[in-house]
């Protein structure tokens, strides 16, 4: 896995990242030798007097600061180009991903975890590969290179530096671990903020239709609360961090001076080999402060990456088959079908239904039959446990799953209509689909009278989910997204259920016309719907309790026949 994220991710960017350390390397050669040139400084120029070595030193000075300053610009610049690279690359490849998983996923993950991958997760992704784990190795190299010089200067002055490191690190140590703990809570607190704010948005009409402002204010409030608390928990130990490391190193410095004062005044270290000391020393804090940094980026990134790559490791329960079915003629058949969303708890037992090509089937019941359940298993957003349903004779799942669906047209009971034009709704599932396409497709839902009425006609906008458009223009939008692929199969799941009676009249003339040549299923409760159907399926506790046409059941007079009597489909 390591390997191919590396390939994927890192590998691309590699001349950027090259540029980097190169940039790097010199800048921290520039800094390194600017010392060595303040030790002649002082015991040269300074203590003979002479006044051209002092221009030329102060000069190369001056110089080496320069280069070390504009090559640790391009050192930033391309390390945090690279990385911004590899993120947006990650943010393609986790949407692609996301798209690819099983419909159960979604069913059973939280919508605010899923968007916090895509926002805080690799935020703190980005912060780690951007700045992180490029000050680790860098600033590392960085101090290895000043304590190597320090002890080729003077090793015995050095090892006294070098022992207050130890307790520095440990300390740093675990205060990175604190802040992985309070970052995983804080991480996990913050999916659920941002789960709440996603779903009251999605129900602001229920929210003040029922006067919850107030309460959906509370429930935000205690959730910001809960990730605000793990926050300050991080930030109070990444600001404890630095200060004390810096508390630390200045404690070393001290004792250095105390030391290095001594060798002077012995006569055993120069004033300018004191100084030069001093200055390599009072750089040390800045990289030991970038590693400690770098350090609680990394954890923090580590916990987002942990959350991250779950993507790839969650399983696929409806593997895609490898058969193309370029044509077809729409014969389903369920064959002894039983299914469970959980183990021992079937939906749908031993059921067995057949549509010939160009029938329309009414599957109904009561709630909790298995309805909703019958069309995921036909458009395989999950497969059965048990039996085996067929598309012209072959097993679907032996189908690749685009291949399946490419035959289907799906219009649920709630039409979802994305922020564009009527066009580009219409097109979606068809982008090549020509105007006079969309346009035939319209007609036959009915909508397009309704469309040439708008003021941009097929170019108005529909606004976020359809907010511009009534249920009964967005289900006709919906039946027309249907049409515009040709589909052989249509499903449709209660199209009518929350229209007024003018809408859902429009509404059933499209489906009429829709249904006219295509095997069609619908579930539905409206009678008027399941008298023109050739068949129809009645669902009860999960199993196929009566079939027929509408005239057969109600003579049957059985358990469909009571629904009609009593109402429940009217």
């Amino acid at each position: 896995m390591f390997r191919l994220y590396w390939t994927k991710f890192v590998m691309p960017y590699w001349s950027l990242i090259l540029t980097a350390v190169a940039s790097f390397v010199v800048a921290a050669a520039a800094g390194l030798s600017a010392p060595l040139i303040l030790k002649s400084l002082i015991d040269v120029a300074l203590e003979q007097a002479d006044l051209t070595t002092l221009n030329i030193i102060v000069v190369s000075i001056v110089g080496l600061y320069a280069v070390r300053a504009l090559f640790s610009y391009y050192y930033g610049y391309n390390m945090a180009k690279a990385g911004n690279l590899m993120i947006a690359r990650l943010r393609r490849d986790m949407f692609q991903k996301l798209h690819s998983m099983d419909y159960g996923y979604f069913i059973n993950s939280s919508s605010g975890n899923i968007i916090a991958y895509f926002t805080n997760d690799l935020w703190l992704l980005q912060q780690a590969i951007s700045l992180g784990i490029p000050d680790l190795l860098v600033e590392s190299l960085n101090l290895v290179a000043i304590m190597a010089v320090m002890l080729y200067f003077d090793w015995q002055l050095a090892i006294v530096t070098f022992a207050t490191l130890p307790f520095t690190i440990t300390v740093a140590s675990y205060c990175n671990k604190r802040i992985a703990a309070f970052g995983t809570l804080y991480e996990d607190a913050l999916g659920k903020v941002t789960g709440l704010v996603h779903q009251s948005l999605m129900s602001v009409a229920m929210v003040q239709s029922y006067v919850r402002e107030d309460y959906e204010y509370c429930k935000f409030r205690q959730k910001l609360h809960e990730a605000a608390r793990d926050l300050f928990k991080v930030q109070r130990w990444n600001a404890l961090l630095i200060p004390l490391v810096e508390f630390l190193t200045a404690i070393g410095i001290t004792i250095i001076i105390w030391y290095g004062g001594r060798e002077v005044v012995s006569g055993k270290l120069t004033i300018g080999g004191m100084f030069a000391f001093l200055v390599y020393i009072i750089n040390m804090p800045a990289p030991v402060g970038k590693i400690t940094q770098a350090l609680s980026r990394m954890k923090l990134g580590l916990v987002a990456w942990s959350r991250i790559k779950d993507l790839d490791y969650e399983p696929l329960t409806v593997a895609d088959g490898t058969l193309d079915l370029p044509k077809c003629a729409g014969r389903v058949e369920f064959k002894h079908v039983s299914f469970a969303y959980q183990a021992g708890n079937e939906v749908l037992k031993d059921i067995s239904v057949c549509a010939e090509s160009g029938d329309v089937v009414a599957v109904v019941g009561p709630s909790g039959a298995g309805k909703s359940s019958f069309a995921n298993l036909l458009l395989r957003f999950y497969d059965p446990n048990d039996g085996v349903i067929c598309l012209d004779g072959i097993d679907i799942k032996q189908l690749k799953i685009s291949a399946l669906r490419n035959h289907i047209g799906f219009i649920q009971q709630e039409p979802v209509l994305f922020d564009a034009s009527i066009l580009e709704n219409i097109r979606y599932g068809r982008p090549t689909a020509t105007y006079s396409e969309v346009e035939r497709a319209a007609k036959l839902a009915n909508a397009h009278d309704f469309i040439m009425e708008l003021p941009q006609g097929y170019h108005s906008p529909v606004g976020e989910l359809g907010g511009l458009l009534s249920g009964g223009q967005r289900q006709r939008i919906a039946i027309a997204r249907a049409l515009v692929i040709e589909p052989e199969i249509l499903l449709l799941d209660e199209p009518t259920a929350a229209l007024d009676v003018y809408a859902e009249n429009q509404v059933m003339v499209a489906v009429r016309n829709a249904s006219a040549g295509r095997t069609t299923f619908i579930i539905t409760h409206r009678l008027s719907t399941l008298r023109s159907t050739d068949k129809v399926v009645y669902l009860a506790g999960g199993r196929v309790a009566e079939s027929g046409t509408h005239a057969e059941l109600l003579a049957l007079g059985g358990l469909y026949a009571q629904a009609v009597e009593q109402g429940i489909l009217a």
